[in-house]
């Protein structure tokens, strides 16, 4: 056996970081790495100089052990532990590594939190596993060009807020007891929870709802949103708005952002129901005639880092 110091140097992030107060912002800046337990970890964009890539950031505290691959360039603040492997690894040797960091959540709690040499000695195997370094993992950093080379400032641009009657048909899911459905199949089945795009399952029930639609939790989750590529079921947790425009995934990411900045008006015992919902409003960037600007929302979108995944 071998131990986790034998594979990486580990150090703290970025001390100068700590506080973020003095940060300014940028849309296509470099991405702050701190200890949230989605997204990479990724705190925000900011204008500063890149210091990490290709590491392991390790949260010491909040998500604790909620490792990530940091496959492009970064800064990591002291929040997370950062480990530089000693020699060059493969993804597949990341992703590995990752998976043996986070199966050491249980060892540490806020009053046992993690350290260097807390996560350094931990005994591991000698010799990465075969089916480790079998796996085909794709490498998610060449998908993090944006669609369009074109850099668009949002916070010039003029907004306006509109009723949602009037940019979307609101319609309801449907209650369904999933105990009596014994097939699985292919119709992704979304209902009010906060991860995997709202899909809790895949069902061998005929869709009730059409795709190129927009899902919001009325009940659970309160306000989680998603877009909805495919044809699907609904659970009556969930309200879907059908556009009364033409909607391509771009926009739908735009409208996603907008509508999740109200979901702090909303909880489980104020749901946004579809009656709440058709009476209340959305902040959207207008044209020079005062609608909507759906150009913008999708050329915009088009321009931030990860965009070019949106194209298949």
């Amino acid at each position: 056996m071998t131990t986790i110091y034998d594979f990486f140097n580990i150090d703290y992030g970025q001390r100068e970081y700590h506080s973020k107060r003095d940060l300014k912002k940028r849309d296509n800046g470099t991405p702050l790495i701190s200890s949230k337990g989605k997204n990479r970890g990724i705190y925000g964009y900011f204008d500063i100089n890149p210091k990490y890539k290709n590491v392991i950031s390790l949260p010491n505290t909040g998500t604790i052990c909620q490792a990530f691959y940091q496959g492009e360039s970064c800064c990591i603040d002291d929040n997370c532990l950062v480990l530089t492997p000693k020699k060059e690894m493969s993804l597949e040797e990341f992703f590995y590594f990752v998976l043996i960091l986070r199966k050491q959540k249980f060892r540490f709690v806020y009053g046992r939190q993690v350290t260097p040499d807390r996560i350094g000695n931990i005994k591991i195997p000698e010799k990465i596993p075969v089916w480790a370094e079998k796996n085909d993992i794709k490498d998610y950093v060449a998908v993090s060009e944006s669609a369009i080379e074109e850099k668009i400032e949002l916070r010039s641009k003029k907004f306006k807020y509109f009723d949602y009657t009037e940019i979307f048909e609101i319609k309801k899911g449907k209650r369904i007891v999933l105990s009596k459905l014994k097939d699985r199949g292919d119709c992704p089945f979304v209902s009010s929870i906060d991860k995997n795009n709202g899909v809790s399952a895949f069902l061998g029930i005929a869709p009730n709802q059409k795709g190129n639609t927009i899902t919001v939790n009325y009940d659970g989750s309160v306000g989680e949103t998603y877009y909805q590529p495919e044809s699907f079921w609904a659970l009556d947790s969930v309200n879907v708005l059908y556009p009364r425009f033409k909607l391509n995934p771009y926009i739908a990411m735009f409208l996603i952002v907008m509508i999740k900045k109200e979901k702090y008006r909303f909880n489980y015992g104020r749901k946004w129901h579809q009656e709440r919902m058709e009476k209340s409003k959305i902040m959207l960037p207008i044209n020079s005639k005062e609608r909507p600007d759906w150009e913008f929302m999708k050329n915009y979108i088009k321009s931030l880092k990860y965009s070019k995944a949106l194209e298949n």
